[in-house]
């Protein structure tokens, strides 16, 4: 066998094992991201080197926003919530090739607040922390239809009235 055979593998291999791929876009348009701010802009954090990582993001209340982690090409064993955010709820999910911290914030709230998550990676390594700061913006919500007015009855005459009604029979077999 000559070492031209293996050349192309080689460099495969070498390629393959240095790709770190990009973390998937946040997208209304998505379906599964059903829920999603009218605005979510992620910082990512830089897992390509050792952490301690850290990630922004900065979003409307109208809805949610994450950020990814990626252990390699792939995602976090695990995902802890070290520290809980204080004006919302977070979830920690697999998404593709990575793994997602969503941020929900409470209703009507607007400013800032931040989590941390610790990161498992799939090698047996210490456990990476993730600290994340949130800025909530006002969103617009859709707007919320008026309740149906019902009449009011005319002025009391002074006389009790009794209102009834008729009930009709069913048309239906019992």
């Amino acid at each position: 066998m000559s070492f031209k055979l293996f050349a192309p593998l080689a460099a495969a291999l070498a390629v393959s094992a240095c790709n770190v791929t990009a973390p998937p876009v946040l997208s209304a348009s998505d379906p599964r991201n059903d829920g999603i701010a009218k605005t979510c802009t992620p910082t990512n954090p830089d897992t390509s080197k050792p952490g301690p990582y850290t990630a922004g993001i900065a979003m409307t209340n109208d809805g949610w926003c994450g950020v990814f982690a990626s252990d390699g090409g792939k995602p976090f064993l695990l995902g802890l919530v070290r520290q809980r955010p204080a004006n919302g709820r977070l979830e920690i999910n697999r998404v593709e090739n990575s793994t997602r911290a969503d941020y929900y914030p409470n209703a009507g709230f607007t400013g800032t607040d931040a989590f941390t998550v610790a990161l498992r990676p799939s090698n047996g390594a210490a456990d990476v922390p993730l600290a994340v700061t949130v800025n909530v913006a006002q969103g617009a919500r859709a707007a919320v239809a008026p309740a149906a007015t019902t009449a009011r009855p005319a002025a009391s005459t002074g006389r009790n009235t009794r209102r009834t009604t008729t009930r009709r029979p069913s048309t239906t077999a019992r």
